[in-house]
């Protein structure tokens, strides 16, 4: 029997301020076509069937469209004759009893088997039992839950969180909880495990299948896609599904270095036919503060116009401190600016109120330079 490994697809997650020419954000809609490949590819492969160990939505009450794409999915799945079974995630999983799962609304599809209710479940697919534990409220809860498994000896785990040998990567998110290795038992055929994002084997029958597409330049080095997995010979074997679409620049050094300079190196990094279409970050040390402030950051904008987001991840150096280098404070309100979008695309500013922050303080900003002369400042 061949099974097809997935997780994390986080259906609905959005990230920067890039829309296309209907207004939906860049992000979001990459997304949904890259799941759609997913099952593209998984029809091609013609798997017997098909597992997702969870969060298959990013939010636990998602919006119309991320329901509507992954049933639709189901649906080109159910069409083929692949049964899909489906545990939820700490993403899309609510976290008490008197809210209603997202996933209610697909029970009763033929061939779509789903553990979403806090509890094992157990599903049977040909000759072999995948035992499901899905997001449980209390960590306590899944050694309980664990207990229940009575094992035929054709047998699957589906799990969703982090095993404890990986506790120094945890990634800190609500309901993120441990699994512990106890748990990671020899007698079952394979062990799908969801939530870390990278694509790892934890032991000779224990896979994290990672996500599809990268979230955050943390996974910049990962090779995103499933895993094939052939339950006799208990061999997983990587099917890319998305191209690299994401970069991570080693630190530059820009000690000694002039506005110029630094402008020079950045053109240096962002060729528009290498960044088109990509998720970019540069960091820059050692950044002399004056010098970086007196760039042109309209020139910056015009730059990482063709990538999804260019992030400029800036270190500022003492020195830079004790620059002689005059601070142009008419430019403040662009530093302000480009601050708030940085703060954003780290989801450390509610997007909803970002553009009207922005607004806000850059009008504040040049009111109070402009003030500087005439010593006067309105702000209502």
């Amino acid at each position: 029997m061949k099974i097809i490994h997935m997780a994390d697809s986080h259906l609905g997650f959005s990230s920067y301020s890039r829309v296309d020419k209907n207004g939906c954000n860049l992000v979001e809609e990459m997304i949904y076509r890259g799941f759609e490949h997913a099952i593209d590819e998984i029809i091609r492969l013609r798997p017997d069937a098909v597992v997702h160990a969870g969060d298959v939505f990013h939010h636990v009450r998602p919006r119309i469209k991320p329901m509507y794409i992954f049933k639709r999915s189901l649906e080109r799945l159910m069409g083929e004759g692949i049964p899909v079974i489906i545990i939820s995630g700490n993403h899309d999983a609510p976290k008490g009893f008197t809210a209603t799962s997202p996933f209610y609304i697909y029970e009763g599809m033929k061939g779509i088997s789903i553990a979403h209710k806090y509890q094992y479940e157990r599903f049977e697919i040909g000759d072999h039992h995948f035992h499901c534990i899905p997001f449980c409220l209390d960590p306590s809860d899944y050694a309980n839950e664990f207990s229940k498994i009575e094992r035929s000896g054709r047998d699957v785990l589906v799990m969703h969180g982090l095993v404890e040998a990986l506790r120094n990567k945890k990634l800190r998110t609500v309901g993120e909880h441990e699994l512990g290795d106890s748990l990671l038992k020899r007698e079952f055929d394979y062990i799908a495990l969801g939530h870390y994002h990278s694509q790892l084997r934890i032991s000779e029958n224990t896979w994290y299948s990672g996500s599809i597409e990268y979230f955050n330049f943390g996974e910049s080095s990962d090779t995103k896609g499933m895993l094939s997995v052939d339950l006799e010979t208990g061999k997983a074997e990587q099917i890319k599904v998305r191209p690299k679409y994401m970069i991570d620049h080693p630190s530059v050094d820009c000690t000694g270095l002039s506005s110029e300079e630094i402008a020079e190196t950045l053109l240096e990094l962002c060729d528009k036919d290498e960044i088109r279409d990509k998720m970019v970050r540069i960091s820059l040390k050692n950044v002399n503060r004056a010098a970086y402030r007196n760039l042109d950051q309209a020139r910056l904008n015009r730059l990482g116009a063709p990538a999804i987001c260019l992030q400029i991840k800036k270190d500022f150096s003492d020195e830079a401190q004790k620059s002689d280098e005059p601070i142009d404070r008419f430019r403040l309100h662009e530093e302000f600016r480009e601050f708030l979008e940085d703060e954003a695309s780290r989801d450390q500013i509610p997007r909803a109120i970002k553009d009207e922050v922005i607004l806000y303080g850059t009008d504040l900003i040049k009111k109070a330079v402009a003030a500087r002369n005439t010593e006067t400042l309105s702000a209502p």
